[in-house]
């Protein structure tokens, strides 16, 4: 079970966010979900402030009135609240199946981008692939293949699903950061 304690442990005090129980209760119906975000809560890093505000402060958004923003138009997509941003999209919590799916910009229906299949388990998932990346320095780009492969099998293991998924969200998420350390 993921606490704030390991979230702290991994990130740093500073940088973990949580929302205010008053925030989560009138928006948030499953009460796994709002423990997720109330008691551990999510890294900063992940959220993009200048796009959906600052929940540990502000009210939650939704994927539709985020993109009716940002494009200046209506945008018909469900009521699944965003919970961080990064990979060019958004990380949205569905109200009606408690699993955590990606919206890139223009999308009008999930697609089957799954990401996690609850929110405890995307923050398991974030928290794993943070702490097995903070000790990886790929010398090259054929290291980067070797260590994608060691670390995938690994990481997969917390939530199947998310690792057969379409949308391969953490493998890229994987492949992209250690490129990003090889050419450093």
């Amino acid at each position: 079970m993921m606490t704030h304690e390991k979230m702290v442990e991994a990130f740093g005090d500073d940088w973990v966010m949580r929302m205010p129980p008053a925030t989560a209760e009138r928006y948030i119906s499953s009460e796994a979900d709002r423990r997720i975000l109330t008691e551990v809560g999510l890294p900063k890093m992940f959220t993009d402030l200048l796009v959906f505000g600052d929940y540990s402060t502000d009210e939650p958004r939704t994927v539709g009135s985020i993109f009716s923003t940002v494009t200046q138009e209506r945008v018909k997509l469900g009521n699944d609240l965003v919970v961080a941003s990064g990979m060019g999209g958004l990380t949205c919590l569905s109200g009606d199946d408690g699993r955590v799916y990606w919206y890139s910009p223009g999308d009008t229906k999930r697609n089957g981008a799954l990401i996690n299949s609850t929110l405890e388990r995307f923050v398991a998932t974030l928290h794993q692939v943070w702490v097995l990346l903070a000790d990886l320095h790929p010398a090259d780009e054929s290291d980067v293949g070797r260590m994608l492969r060691a670390l995938v099998p690994e990481v997969g293991e917390i939530d199947p699903p998310a690792f057969e998924s379409p949308v391969k969200y953490w493998q890229l998420l994987m492949l992209f950061s250690l490129r990003s350390f090889a050419s450093q």
